[in-house]
């Protein structure tokens, strides 16, 4: 039988498909509260307490990452990629575009094939060596350079740190499709992990990703998304299990929009790697992300890419 809290997440995430489901359609609340199985006088603000975000603020949110993307992956005309997304005012859209991006879109779109570089947050650098540390890789990692942001193909501002990086336990969901859209799934395990209070292991969260986009058709890409949690929890009904390899890891941190993911991984496999002293593991990478979009601009968005390495 299904606990209170239980039946409050699958409440919450039916909401958060209903919204990714219709992401041109605006807000109807009392659509939202059946969808819900709740009241049209409560909803709302459940699903404020437990996402951080009016369900309105999600919406424009995922629209605009989806536009960012759509941008980054054609050359259609930016008022019908933004039709698509559900803005119908041009010029609204423009606005509110660069007051997210800190850029109109036409310039986002030149910037991601020329290369842009939003600087990280003051506290970067030493929140990836406290992530580090709890990996359990102090003092005992290979010298490294300094990590830097990894957002600008004609530039050398990128760096890779070489160090040990603990196991790790995730508690999540697995998706399959285009990689981008793994966001619903991270929204919906975040507000059974908010609601249903699951201990974590480490504060950030991890998608793990199996194909490569590039050799795989998209829809058979498989990824997981998942919450560091300890060995001894048990793992909730509905949910899976994904363990992470530990080992000797080169990581780099991808400063930015997540829409620009892609073009970290492909100087790091095509650049770092091709000079690096070892080889890439036969195991997939994943992505530890450091902070949320849901309060953080995009170009302060924090996401640590983990390469796995053959032991020297």
């Amino acid at each position: 039988m299904k606990t209170t809290q239980q039946r409050h997440a699958q409440r919450i995430q039916r909401v958060i498909d209903h919204i990714h489901d219709h992401l041109a359609e605006d807000i109807d609340s009392a659509t939202v509260a059946e969808v819900a199985h709740l009241s049209a006088y409560h909803w709302h603000r459940i699903y404020v307490a437990v996402t951080g975000e009016s369900a309105v603020a999600t919406l424009r949110r995922v629209r605009l990452q989806r536009t960012a993307t759509e941008l980054l992956r054609d050359d259609r005309p930016v008022a019908e990629i933004a039709a698509e997304c559900g803005f119908d005012n041009l010029q609204a859209f423009t606005r509110l575009f660069s007051r997210t991006y800190g850029m109109p879109p036409g310039r986002f779109r030149h910037g991601g094939k020329s290369g842009i570089q939003p600087q990280p947050s003051s506290s970067s650098n030493a929140r990836i060596g406290a992530a580090a540390d709890r990996s359990g890789s102090a003092g005992d990692a290979p010298e490294s350079e300094t990590v830097g942001p990894v957002v600008d193909e004609s530039s050398d501002a990128r760096s890779v740190t070489i160090a040990e990086r603990a196991p790790l336990r995730l508690i999540g969901l697995w998706h399959q499709g285009d990689y981008h859209d793994i966001g619903r799934v991270f929204e919906k395990i975040m507000a059974a992990a908010e609601i249903e209070s699951w201990p974590r292991s480490e504060t950030f969260t991890v998608g793990v990703y199996f194909d490569d986009p590039d050799v795989i058709p998209e829809e058979r890409c498989r990824s997981f998304a998942g919450i560091p949690v300890p060995e001894d929890f048990r793992t909730p009904d509905g949910y899976e299990t994904q363990n992470v390899p530990g080992g000797l890891h080169a990581s780099c941190l991808h400063v930015g929009p997540y829409a620009m993911l892609p073009r970290s991984y492909r100087w790091l496999y095509r650049e770092w790697l091709r000079d690096a002293a070892q080889d890439a593991r036969d195991e997939p990478c994943y992505e530890a992300y450091l902070n949320t979009p849901y309060n953080t601009p995009p170009a302060e968005l924090e996401t640590l890419i983990c390469m796995p390495l053959e032991e020297a």
